[in-house]
């Protein structure tokens, strides 16, 4: 299987779909991620070697760079046409991208260019970002096995681990209590959560 995970920064794509993108990755699929924007409203960090650094990690197969600023990523043909380069090179059974109710303006103009962008993608899955509302998954990912794995993902990205959030937990903290919230809703220990645009069935 070939699978496009899709991000408008740096970090969202381990955040919300690392576990599955590790297992995925163990089992020989081939794992492909799109980054629209390079995180650069953090100046004095290095983001895009950041996110390198956790593609190597996971074993991605390649990374790509949308080039758009930061913040400004607008749902209008230039960010559809920027996916739909993505998606021809990446050619995947399976996108992710984050789910379209966000606080964040730059998370709503991606997921609503993938719907154009992703049109012939047979399976298209949303996942939990840091700002997603009202996120209500059905679809879930045992991710047991691979949560210090991934984890060890978002640790790349040290500029945001570091960062004083208003919950007092921070990314690490915050993901391992997500995982376990979910799990207790999938009926095992830790997992990711995901909505389906639309799924084939391939068995």
């Amino acid at each position: 299987m070939r699978i496009l995970a899709l991000g408008a920064h740096p970090d969202d794509i381990e955040y919300g779909c690392g576990g599955l993108l590790l297992r995925a990755a163990e089992q020989g699929h081939e794992v492909f991620l799109s980054v629209l924007t390079d995180g650069g409203n953090c100046p004095h960090a290095d983001r895009r070697a950041e996110q390198a650094a956790a593609a190597k990690l996971l074993g991605a197969k390649d990374l790509f760079w949308g080039g758009f600023p930061d913040t400004g990523l607008v749902a209008n043909r230039a960010l559809i046409e920027a996916i739909e380069k993505d998606v021809a090179r990446a050619k995947p059974d399976l996108a992710l991208v984050n789910a379209p109710h966000d606080s964040h303006q730059d998370h709503r103009a991606l997921a609503a260019c993938v719907l154009a962008a992703c049109r012939y993608v047979t399976s298209v899955l949303y996942y939990h970002d840091y700002t997603s509302l009202d996120f209500t998954p059905d679809t879930f990912a045992d991710i047991g096995p691979f949560l210090e794995r991934k984890k060890a993902l978002l640790a790349c990205h040290r500029s945001q681990v570091e960062k004083a959030y208003p919950t007092g937990l921070d990314m690490l903290e915050s993901v391992t209590a997500l995982a376990a919230y979910y799990g207790f809703m999938a009926k095992t220990r830790y997992a990711e959560g995901f909505r389906p645009l639309r799924h084939l069935l391939t068995l």
